[in-house]
């Protein structure tokens, strides 16, 4: 049997794939109780609500309520691969392919396998209407405004941080209500924006020229991730401009945030500052985590994004052609809209314009989503803190590996009674930490042990390092031919050495990465698909952009000399000049 993590999900053998692509953005590392059971059981009966408001949901898909479509297996988090094909099986004109485009980016993927049940009349008059709906969007749906309302009447709502720990702890337990009500909606943006650039991407093959979607999709304009990279390039500026700033961040970021707070005449940046925290604080590289690291929590993390900005000695902001852009998106338009049937040239043409509002939608109620979790972080850990001054763990990564139902208030109470209980689970949460996740999981049986995990890696082959004329293939993120030197990174926390002009290379990029984008020449991932984050926000920026790298970060290593092709998704290595 082997040893499994805290929590283990069980699989429907009526939908037995399962993925980590694309929710290896959301939740790139082990899964604690606490997300698990204040979020991801919360998020599960959202998705739901959505995908049965929309039409994809019937009564008789799933036989339990257990989750489903958001597993956790093997002490990471999955995504159920199999139900979501069913969007693009059930949808008219969409596909199961479609869906794994879009959502996954994923070409070697289990095939999908038609079973009874999939295609539903019923569903798809539904999903019709839906998506007729959605491709008729000339502003931003009104699921946004809902989202904003429901998060910030929440977060209003939390009591002071002084205030007694069952107070807090209430608060800690109200959070599922508000966030099942945007996280819902946030999974219909991204069912529908899914949808129709599934629209635009089969136009592109039915064209023969596939790459052409990221000049359909274009730039979806006031995208949430790409303001954060902008917002704190201002703030790099002023550091640039500033001497006595300039010397303080030439000491390194390591205690950065508590040297600035002392100096003297850094009255302006640290208002810039505060005011990036107070509307942005929420985000972070794990940031669906309720023990995770946040700007708000962490603020060295905005510090090395600025850190690598300010060094630049010419400006990284991208000037922004809109009548370059517009031509590019009409010439794709002409080259792909003769290759359609009339009634796809039409759904194509409605597509064209609404894909920004969908693109927009997704990333402002995922935002919100997270946002609204910010004051529980805040809650949880300052009872962390609490409980340390008490001789508990100050670590908020090990007290959420208890579960927050039964054993939370039981720690808080006592912290010395579950001391035993959180040893032996830091002990397993550093072994799960330390191992690759299987990328696929198709049965109960594959679920692995930690013995198991520990043996793929041992057993593993050593990636074999690119050299000068191999070529590394992706999938088309965001177009453009950027050449440069590679630098690795694996956490945005260990970004000191990127320096303007190299080419980013990373396992995966939320949103707490894409600051990093802009001293960046070009940005290439191991992961991601159509809707990643990468894709958009590399777009918003207009930065070459290539997904779906399997192995980026092993295969290529600092230094390398590399062309990045976002349109023809490549990376090729080219001889030192």
């Amino acid at each position: 049997m082997g040893t499994h993590w805290i929590v283990e999900g069980k699989i429907d053998p009526r939908w037995p794939i399962n993925t980590r692509g694309n929710i290896g953005e959301v939740f790139p590392e082990v899964l604690t109780p606490l997300s698990y059971e204040l979020g991801v059981l919360a998020a599960e009966r959202a998705w739901r609500d959505s995908y049965r408001d929309i039409g994809v949901l019937q009564p008789d898909d799933f036989a339990s309520d257990d989750p489903q479509i958001i597993g956790l297996y093997g002490g990471y988090a999955y995504l159920n691969m199999s139900f979501l094909r069913v969007l693009g099986v059930r949808a008219p004109g969409s596909s199961a392919e479609a869906i794994d485009s879009s959502l996954f980016g994923e070409s070697n993927a289990p095939s999908y396998v038609a079973h009874k049940g999939d295609r539903n009349l019923r569903a798809s008059l539904k999903i019709l209407r839906t998506v007729l709906k959605a491709l008729n969007q000339k502003e931003l749906p009104a699921i946004v405004a809902d989202s904003f309302e429901a998060a910030d009447a929440f977060i209003a709502q939390r009591p002071a941080l002084d205030a007694p720990d069952d107070v807090l702890l209430t608060y800690l337990f109200s959070v599922t209500q508000p966030f099942e009500r945007v996280f819902k909606n946030h999974m219909t943006s991204t069912a529908l924006a899914s949808i129709v650039s599934g629209v635009l991407a089969d136009a592109a093959v039915a064209a023969g020229e596939p790459g052409l979607v990221t000049h359909l999709m274009g730039t979806a304009g006031d995208v949430r991730s790409a303001q954060y990279s902008r917002e704190l390039y201002e703030i790099a500026k002023h550091v640039h401009a500033t001497p006595a700033l300039t010397a303080v961040f030439d000491e390194g970021v390591t205690g950065l945030h508590s040297r600035l707070a002392d100096l003297d005449g850094a009255e302006q940046f640290r208002s810039m500052f505060d005011a990036f925290v107070a509307a942005h604080g929420h985000r972070g590289p794990n940031d669906w985590e309720y023990s995770g690291r946040t700007w708000d929590n962490t603020p060295e993390l905005a510090l090395m994004a600025i850190d690598r900005m300010r060094v630049a000695d010419t400006d990284l902001t991208r000037a922004h052609d809109a009548d370059a852009e517009e031509a590019k998106r009409q010439a794709a338009i002409a080259r792909v809209r003769p290759s359609l049937k009339l009634l796809d040239r039409m759904n194509f043409d409605k597509a064209i314009e609404a894909s920004p509002y969908w693109s927009q939608a997704r990333e402002a109620t995922r935002d919100r989503a997270v946002r609204l979790t910010m004051p529980i972080k805040q809650v949880y850990r300052e009872l962390v803190r609490r409980a340390a001054e008490r001789g508990g763990n100050p670590d908020p990564v090990a007290v959420a590996l208890l579960s927050p139902i039964t054993e939370l208030p039981q720690y808080l109470a006592d912290p010395a009674s579950m001391a035993g209980v959180l040893d032996e689970r830091l002990a397993l949460h550093s072994r799960f930490v330390a191992v690759t996740p299987r990328f696929y999981i198709t049965s109960q049986a594959e679920v692995p042990s930690i013995e198991e995990l520990e043996a793929d890696d041992a057993a593993r082959a050593t990636t074999v390092t690119a050299v000068p004329g191999d070529v590394l293939t992706g999938k088309a993120g965001c177009s453009g031919v950027a050449r440069g030197r590679v630098r690795v990174v694996l956490d945005p926390l260990e970004a000191d050495d990127l320096m303007p002009g190299e080419i980013l290379v990373a396992p995966i990029t939320d949103p707490a990465w894409t600051p990093l984008f802009m001293p960046a020449a070009a940005v290439v991932v191991n992961v991601g698909a159509l809707m990643s984050h990468a894709v958009i926000v590399s777009r918003e920026l207009e930065i070459p952009c290539v997904i779906s790298v399997e192995d980026a970060t092993k295969r290529l290593t600092d230094g390398m000399l590399v062309e990045v092709d976002g349109t023809a998704g490549t990376v090729t290595v080219v001889p030192d000049e």
